[in-house]
């Protein structure tokens, strides 16, 4: 990962650890959203670009994301893996439709050969979901629960 995907992982587990802890005080004044974008598995990448130009393909999504979102949102990314912090959420069906161009932008030049799933998730959600998880030991319970947890799903299918 470049030295930009580490400073804006930092930042971004930073302000979500931030967030995570004003809502479990405060809990429905302040609402967020995070969107998790799977691109398949890094050996997948690796096996169709290998290692090294599927990285800097991954290193290229994500400063395409980071150009492409609001100044408020956060992009980070960790392996084959992509976050966006949306502090301020826009009417969901905006969102959607915007996170979805996106991906299909930052997807260009070569990553859209591979099925990219995306999962929205909307807080303050009705659950405990936040309990006490630091912000990394909170994604990765969203990762491995995105299905039941998210508000919506999206496949973007490869494209040949």
């Amino acid at each position: 990962m470049s030295r930009e995907d580490i400073d804006a992982y930092d930042k971004f587990i930073f302000t979500l650890d931030w967030l995570l802890a004003v809502i479990r005080r405060y809990s429905c004044f302040l609402q967020f959203g995070l969107v998790y974008i799977d691109f398949e598995t890094p050996q997948k990448l690796g096996e169709t670009y290998g290692a090294l130009h599927a990285s800097h393909k991954l290193d290229e999504v994500a400063h395409c994301l980071r150009n492409s979102v609001r100044k408020t949102d956060l992009v980070a990314r960790s392996g084959a893996d992509f976050w966006i912090l949306v502090p301020h959420v826009p009417a969901e069906e905006k969102l959607i439709d915007r996170i979805k161009e996106i991906v299909e932008a930052a997807s260009k030049d070569g990553l859209q050969i591979v099925e990219r799933d995306l999962s929205i998730f909307l807080f303050p959600q009705d659950s405990n979901e936040l309990d006490n998880l630091p912000a990394e030991r909170f994604l990765d319970h969203l990762k491995k629960h995105h299905t039941a947890l998210a508000g919506h799903e999206l496949k973007l299918p490869p494209r040949q």
